[in-house]
């Protein structure tokens, strides 16, 4: 395969949209993902809305990739311009790795004779210049962690890249996901779409942390929560919450000073008293079951049943739990199967979820995230 000429282009995928810019020597420049081109992409070459040749087939074969048809792109030439000796050995070592496949970046060093050099390698795939032509999204840290990717779309895109080729994180996740696509066609088409059912991070925050979380963003556009909660965070050294203890040591001024209301004030010491007192025993909830968890958490002044829902999706990992009062959740029902009102009844989604057990918190993220992509 040889190019002609140099130029960039965008166009869109599966996925989302791609921007890609080459050279006469090759693909030098990738990215997925982004809300716009990134500034100076492709700069000082024409843009090409229709390239044809060999460029316009790396495009349709990019296109056909994301909507399920595995490819290499091992044949695709690639300028990697002023990158080192070391980091292209890496790349073109990573280029072997098949779809499907998947390589810790220790075993990657290993492979390029330099078994201590995996934090190098890391550095290196953040660095890569055209992820998808050079898989970084099939390079995992050594405990099966996605880490870090180079693109624009981040975490979510890395494993949306990885399920799209076969990868499994979780068994049990994908029998939940097997079962929802053979009981439900509007599931099944989310599930092909959307990235793979992932709701806790690699890295779960505590217990304690997650509940103080809970409470912050209560009533808050996702930013307006995040800044308070970095607030209350930085009260004490460490990227952690204060602990229980700190946080009923604290003034109720000191709190409100980083952003808290009055009343959060007191759902969050109303919390740490429980926990310092072992009223509630947050080690304790992994043992019981769903409406005990509710029943233990909702005693917790803030904290209703949603709240202990959310408790119980994102941090316990329980896969049948339906959110029947979420909002959000019964526009995406009502969007998603044609109900005709904005919101979904609690008992038209009770009615939808019986084909979904036992894997209601499964149906119920993929319908939050055909919110996030604009519906069906």
């Amino acid at each position: 395969m040889i190019f002609t000429d140099a130029g960039w282009t965008t166009f869109d995928t599966a996925v989302g949209p791609m921007a890609m810019a080459w050279t006469t020597r090759g693909v030098d420049r990738l990215t997925m993902g982004w809300k716009e081109v990134p500034a100076g992409f492709g700069e000082g070459r024409p843009q090409k809305k229709r390239p044809t040749g060999p460029v316009g087939q790396v495009v349709r074969r990019a296109q056909a990739h994301l909507k399920g048809r595995p490819d290499t792109f091992a044949d695709v030439p690639v300028d990697w311009g002023r990158m080192g000796g070391f980091s292209v050995q890496v790349l073109e070592a990573l280029r072997l790795v098949g779809p499907g496949q998947t390589v810790t970046y220790g075993e990657l060093a290993r492979r390029c004779a330099k078994p201590g050099a995996a934090r190098a390698v890391g550095r290196i795939m953040g660095a890569n210049p055209v992820p998808l032509i050079v898989p970084c999204h099939r390079c995992l840290g050594a405990d099966g962690s996605l880490t870090g990717f180079s693109s624009e779309g981040s975490l979510s895109l890395k494993a949306h890249l990885l399920h799209l080729e076969g990868h499994v994180f979780n068994e049990e996740h994908a029998a939940g996901m097997r079962h929802l696509a053979r009981r439900d066609p509007v599931m099944r088409r989310l599930i092909k779409t959307c990235a793979p059912f992932r709701p806790l991070p690699d890295k779960p925050q505590p217990g304690w942390d997650s509940l103080v979380t809970a409470i912050v963003h209560q009533q808050l556009a996702v930013k307006a929560g995040r800044t308070i909660a970095g607030r209350v965070r930085a009260l004490t050294p460490g990227a952690r919450f204060p602990t229980p203890e700190q946080m009923l040591d604290f003034a109720e001024a000191d709190l409100r000073a980083v952003g808290l209301s009055g009343q959060k004030t007191s759902y969050v010491k109303d919390l740490a008293a429980r926990v310092q007192d072992g009223r509630l025993q947050l080690n304790r909830l992994r043992r019981l079951d769903d409406a005990a968890v509710i029943a233990e958490l909702t005693q917790v002044r803030g904290i209703g049943v949603w709240s202990a829902q959310m408790h119980l999706m994102f941090h316990l990992g329980r896969l049948d739990v339906l959110p029947t009062g979420d909002l959000g959740l019964q526009i995406a029902c009502s969007k998603a199967y044609g109900l005709g009102e904005k919101y979904a009844s609690p008992v038209q989604m009770e009615e939808l979820g019986q084909k979904w057990a036992p894997y209601r918190s499964i149906a119920s993220w993929y319908l939050w995230r055909s919110l996030d992509q604009g519906g069906l």
